[in-house]
């Protein structure tokens, strides 16, 4: 899975509601999932960061 953004201009409950969901699929789906963010609360959700 591949998402651009997908907290952008979210508040915090509905920022974490759709990392809920996007890593939810990701794990039933036995699939990696890719996001390219500035918001620096992602990483706190997600087990490896890669900066560029």
């Amino acid at each position: 899975l591949i998402a651009d953004e997908p907290t952008s201009s979210l508040d915090d409950e509905n920022a974490d509601n759709v990392l809920k969901i996007l890593t939810q699929q990701a794990a039933e789906n036995h699939a990696s999932l890719v996001i390219a963010t500035h918001d620096r609360r992602v990483k706190d959700k997600l087990n490896k960061e890669y900066l560029l």
